[in-house]
């Protein structure tokens, strides 16, 4: 059992030491997930990926202030990304985050955005 546990300890730490996370904010106890974006491309040769992510969207509108953005990059060992906010933000309605990716490496990023309930 308790090789077990330490097991799943560095499995853990391993995954937040190379992981690209990023969070903006502060997630409160009475903060929700009010919308959710997951950001995926395959890798290309001689290439990076760079994607704009705006929110809301176009055509949409947000009436409730953002307190927090969690980046979660699920990229693994030698395949993280990295966030980068733009514009907006905690405070605002809105928020611009842009995610790129390595070189010659595939891109896949979960971006939470929370609320007060």
């Amino acid at each position: 059992r308790v090789f077990f546990f330490f097991a799943i300890t560095i499995l853990a730490l391993t995954n937040i030491v190379y992981g690209g996370n990023s969070t903006w904010g502060q997630i409160g106890f009475y903060d929700g997930i009010i919308a959710r974006d997951h950001v995926e491309h395959a890798a290309n040769w001689f290439s990076k990926h760079k994607e704009i992510v705006q929110y809301p969207p176009k055509g949409h509108e947000n009436f409730k202030l953002l307190t927090a953005i969690r980046v979660t990059d699920h990229g693994g060992y030698k395949n993280f990304g990295s966030a980068n906010l733009v514009k907006g933000g905690p405070g605002y309605y809105n928020a611009t985050i842009e995610v790129r990716s390595q070189t010659r490496r595939p891109l896949n990023m979960t971006i939470e955005y929370f609320s007060r309930i």
